[in-house]
């Protein structure tokens, strides 16, 4: 082959790969009539559950040059034993799909209940035709990824009643309910038992404490019962019942629930009762030995429940010096809520008493209906004189606290009071002076020697005070404001008057004086601040969470939560028992709207504080639920115009025609060397003259070639 020939050919190609280019340039931009070509978007793994129906969303996209139409898509499982099942809306008619456009597949995947953890294949298969005419068909595959077997069997204690609704002690009463299996898998070797039942509490009357089934399926459940009984002397309150239910799975792992009921018990739930004494009437005036007085009140049943066993005893503090002279002990059967009794009893003073106000001390002992015995003391003065005895002690001078108030009659921890007393010399003929009189209070501890530090403290002052004197027969009031410590337990407290002081010769004297001072602790319980959704579905669980604490100084007692409005809970109402200062507890539920709109819903924490006073905080929510919106298919981006076939015919042609021609320059090419092979020589590169004679020449017969050739 000849530097000529070669350059003809290397120019005769390059005129062909010109004109080629220019007709698939033009043919592209025209092209959109061609093959079309679908596949699968994303990554191809899609997560599902086991147990549980997925709805996964697949894109199918035309990656192709022309339109697919009628496409078909089928889902089918690997080869085998498959756990699941494959549903595709519509069918798998998808319709048609444009160049660069798409469809969104909605198939539907049921897993099995038990499966194991591994990817599954699906094959998706596609079949659809070209807008020229044509079949087509394809196929992708996607995995599932299941999370797989590991959840435990899901139950439900539902139905839990007891008849009747509340135990009197020494009655019984039935408790049942059913075991729900709402899981995914079976429940075997089932047993249902109750704990913590005692002889002195809540006990089982008769049979066995526990019930044992041998399966339970999904879906299914066993009912159970047990007849209960409260002991004769049980107090009134809630009992927890621990239900205990153990189990096994289908691959024979065990599992142990429990699960709290709480049992009532005489009467309605957090009900109690509360004695008080009102309308206490001291004796006035002073009394001399043997000389009898009386000391009248009336019990007030200030509760919500009937008080029973109920007992006063009344007894002077200093038992030598005054003695009862009727009986010191007296009892009542019950007594009602918001009912009274009167009740009276006589004293006298001895003749080992002397001249002073003596302490006459009332004990009161109740319960609301069971064996827990509730407890209170209070206190009333009477003046003593025994002339004779004061003779002996050479005319001692005493004073006393003749009469005292507080304002308010009950104090709140934490808060300020004002005390009112009347100090009292009792002798008829000496003045006492120099009197210094100081407060002390200590409150007994778990040791008989411990004492406390002091409850009530002066404001403004210190706790001791001074007097010049104070003649005989004669009286003082002192005023004081004392402060209550905010951590004081509420209770009756002791406050102790303390005396020193001189008769007229200067001889120095003590006496003492104990006051009843009645103090009530603020409860307080801090709750989160927590919300839903400002927009949720009819039916769709709304989570609500929140955290709360014992900020207050006293326990708080039958503390309780609950849910109210028309809403779908599972437990509308949580029993949570007894909360100690300073502990905190965690509280979560969910509950669904029942219809669209809006539902006012009500969170409520209620709890006694240590009088049995019923306390509320209310959380008031509002729940806004629209029906329940169905996603509709994404429609593919819209497609190209109709194809133009007879374009694709013509650049056809003219591809046809340039290939022929190429064809018959390279036949005459391999025919020139032949005519001039006499001629070549050595001399045919000598110059670049004839080159270019021969390239001018070459060129000429191109274009003599490209205008004979055929349109």
């Amino acid at each position: 082959m000849t530097k000529k020939w070669f350059q003809r050919a290397v120019t005769a190609a390059m005129v062909f790969l010109l004109a080629a280019g220019q007709c698939v340039t033009g043919f592209a931009d025209d092209w959109d009539n061609g093959t079309p070509g679908l596949v699968i978007g994303g990554d191809g793994v899609y997560e599902v559950e086991a147990g549980e129906t997925t709805r996964l969303t697949i894109q199918l996209k035309n990656t192709g040059a022309g339109t697919a139409e009628n496409v078909n898509v089928q889902a089918k499982g690997a080869a085998g034993i498959i756990p699941y099942k494959l549903s595709l809306a519509g069918g798998g008619n998808v319709g048609d799909i444009g160049v660069n456009g798409y469809r969104e597949l909605k198939l539907t995947v049921t897993m099995d209940d038990i499966v194991e953890e591994s990817n599954y294949p699906v094959t998706l298969n596609f079949s659809y035709n070209g807008s020229g005419g044509g079949n087509y068909s394809g196929s992708s595959t996607i995995y599932l990824k299941v999370k797989g077997y590991g959840r435990e069997p899901d139950f439900l204690l539902d139905n839990m009643t007891l008849v009747p609704e509340s135990l009197s002690p020494g009655e019984t009463a039935e408790l049942s309910g059913r075991v729900v299996n709402r899981g995914t898998q079976d429940m075997h070797q089932v047993e249902l038992s109750l704990d913590n039942l005692s002889a002195e509490g809540i006990s089982l009357v008769s049979g066995f404490s526990s019930k044992t089934v041998a399966q339970i399926p999904v879906g299914g459940e066993t009912a159970f019962r047990f007849p209960l009984a409260a002991s004769a002397d049980m107090a009134a309150g809630n009992y927890p019942v621990t239900i205990k239910l153990k189990y096994q799975d289908e691959f024979g792992k065990a599992y142990e629930k429990t699960q709290q009921f709480y049992v009532n018990v005489g009467g309605v739930a957090g009900k109690k009762a509360d004695l008080e004494i009102r309308n206490m009437k001291e004796p006035g005036g002073t009394y001399g030995v043997n000389q009898n007085f009386t000391v009248s009140f009336d019990l007030y049943n200030a509760g919500e429940t009937t008080a029973k066993s109920i007992a006063v005893t009344a007894e002077a503090v200093d038992a030598t010096a005054v003695v009862p002279k009727s009986a010191s002990r007296k009892t009542v059967k019950e007594l009602a809520p918001g009912a009274s009794v009167p009740f009276s009893f006589q004293f006298a003073g001895t003749s080992s008493s002397t001249s002073q106000n003596y302490a006459i001390q009332f004990t009161v002992e109740y319960t609301s209906g069971g064996s827990a015995t509730t407890t209170f003391k209070q206190y009333a003065g009477v003046n003593v004189s025994n002339p004779d005895k004061d003779d002996e002690n050479e005319s001692k001078p005493k004073i006393i606290v003749s009469n005292y108030v507080s304002d308010p009659l009950i104090v709140m921890a934490g808060d300020e009071f004002d005390l009112t007393m009347t100090l009292m010399n009792t002798h008829k003929e000496k003045a006492v002076k120099n009197i210094k009189m100081f407060l002390t209070l200590a409150e007994e501890t778990s040791s008989e020697t411990e004492k406390s530090g002091n409850i009530f403290t002066p404001v403004n002052s210190s706790n001791t005070f001074y007097f010049d004197s104070i003649g005989p027969k004669s009286t003082v009031d002192k005023s004081l404001r004392l402060y209550v410590v905010p951590d004081a337990q509420p209770k009756t407290y002791t406050l102790t008057v303390n005396f020193e002081y001189e008769d007229g010769n200067g001889k120095e004297y003590t006496a003492q004086e104990l006051l009843g001072i009645n103090v009530k602790q603020v409860t307080q319980l801090q709750i989160d601040e927590f919300s839903i959704p400002e927009m949720v579905e009819v039916y769709q669980p709304v989570s609500v969470s929140f955290s709360y604490y014992n900020t207050g100084k006293v326990t708080l007692n039958n503390v309780m939560i609950k849910v109210e409005g028309d809403v779908d809970c599972q437990n509308k109402s949580t029993y949570i028992g007894n909360m100690e200062s300073g502990n905190s507890e965690y509280f979560e539920t969910t509950f669904s709207a029942m219809q669209p709109g809006e539902t006012p819903v009500t969170i409520i924490v209620s709890y006694e504080d240590p009088s049995g006073e019923t306390v509320e905080e209310r959380r008031e929510l509002m729940l806004n639920a629209m029906e329940p919106m169905m996603p509709e298919d994404m429609e593919g981006e819209p497609e190209n115009p109709p194809l133009d076939m007879g374009q694709i015919a013509k650049y056809i042609g003219i591809l046809a025609v340039l290939g022929a021609g190429l064809v018959f320059f390279m036949k005459k090419q391999k025919e020139e060397p032949k005519r001039n092979a006499e001629s070549m020589n050595s001399d045919d590169f000598e110059d670049d003259d004839e080159d270019d004679d021969f390239d001018d020449e070459a060129l000429e017969e191109d274009e003599n070639d490209k205008e004979g050739m055929p349109l």
